[in-house]
């Protein structure tokens, strides 16, 4: 039995044009069929081995789905859930486009909502730009204050790419804190993937280990001077989490150790693939919903092949000093590294550095 997570591109339409962003595609072909979802949603939840299942509705901007579509998708959710199965529906958005009826549609059924939102505004309105070349924070931020002013719980994913890291970790911690987002986590850009680039390729928005195990450090250190552990910031309780061995708790993939099986992205016409990040590798396509269950997915020559390659990669990480905490780290964040980082980490998943730094430094009240 496991839980798996279905990262669901419901629509590739999007009302932003983020200069980072390759996931974006005009036309109604890219707006997932009624009938793909309902088919996704049977196969996820009638799989016996699926013992919890996260539908995460993504894009590009979910929210330009019409919220009747969701409301036919949670009526199918209902019919299909089995005894003690659980369910849990998450969205990311822009924010832009939050109104009251998505907030009544939100409290209604329970969804978790994301946002996002990449710093201040010469970090957001650099990158996160409409389709007429207009900045977006303020209107993310009043659909932020909206679902929240509403009583409904909302994280933040911040975006970080070469303008964060020249202002640094502490512009971005302070923005937060003083527009009163409390809850948030770090992606740092990656580019479209290239199988066939040799290591070493120079490519735009790509962020090496060493740029962000600095970035975490910074941002850990202005976290811990600050003093307040009522902000959570993901990457760094995910962190501590593990260094204080804590059981329970919800920790990011990239610390799985496995997420192969676990973790599925499913295209608008029903192509299953693995990690979001890698959908420009035909390798990580895996079948289609619409022709194959999940099952037969996980058997699949090529989702067994990579998954036994992922093992042969980890048991080189074992010399590592901080494998028990990230436990081999991220397959994608490795893919990437080995073909665009010029200095790739050896024998390391590449979050020693910061894991060792938080274990040094371990935070408690009156630090600051």
């Amino acid at each position: 039995m496991r839980d798996v997570g279905l990262i669901v591109k419901v629509t590739r339409r999007c009302n932003l044009r983020c200069s980072y962003c390759y996931d974006w595609r005009s036309g109604p072909e890219h707006t997932m069929p009624f009938n793909v979802a309902a088919r996704m949603t049977a196969a996820a939840l009638r799989d016996p081995e699926h013992r919890g299942v996260e539908f995460l509705w993504h894009g590009g901007e979910p929210t330009l789905v019409p919220v009747e579509y969701f409301e036919k998708v949670m009526a199918v959710q209902g019919r299909l859930r089995r005894p003690g199965q659980s369910i849990i529906n998450s969205i990311h958005t822009n924010a832009t486009n939050i109104s009251k009826k998505w907030v009544d549609f939100f409290r209604k059924y329970g969804w978790q909502v994301g946002i996002s939102v990449d710093g201040p505004r010469e970090i957001h309105d650099r990158h996160r730009v409409d389709v007429a070349g207009r900045p977006s924070l303020e209107r993310a931020l009043r659909g932020y204050e909206t679902l929240r002013s509403e009583g409904l719980g909302v994280g933040v994913i911040s975006v970080v790419d070469r303008r964060a890291l020249d202002l640094g970790p502490e512009a971005v911690f302070d923005f937060m804190a003083e527009v009163g987002i409390r809850n948030y986590g770090i992606n740092f850009a990656m580019p479209d993937p290239q199988p066939h680039a040799a290591p070493g390729t120079r490519v735009d928005h790509y962020i090496t280990s060493e740029e962000r195990n600095r970035f975490l450090i910074g941002l850990y250190d202005r976290w811990r001077a600050q003093g307040d552990p009522a902000i959570g910031i993901r990457e760094i309780s995910a962190i501590r989490q593990r260094l204080q061995n804590v059981v329970g708790g919800s920790l990011p993939c990239t610390l799985s150790g496995d997420c192969f099986g676990h973790l599925y992205t499913v295209e608008a016409n029903g192509d299953v693939n693995h990690c979001c990040y890698l959908l420009g590798d035909p390798r990580y396509r895996w079948g289609n919903i619409m022709r194959q269950d999940f099952p037969a997915i996980r058997r699949s020559h090529g989702m067994t092949t990579i998954a036994a390659e992922n093992t042969d990669e980890k048991a080189t990480l074992q010399g590592c000093p901080e494998v028990g905490v990230c436990r081999g780290g991220c397959p994608m964040e490795r893919y990437m590294s080995a073909r665009h980082d010029p200095e790739p980490v050896s024998g390391c998943c590449g979050q020693a550095e910061f894991i060792s730094h938080v274990r040094a430094h371990p935070f408690a009240q009156g630090n600051g």
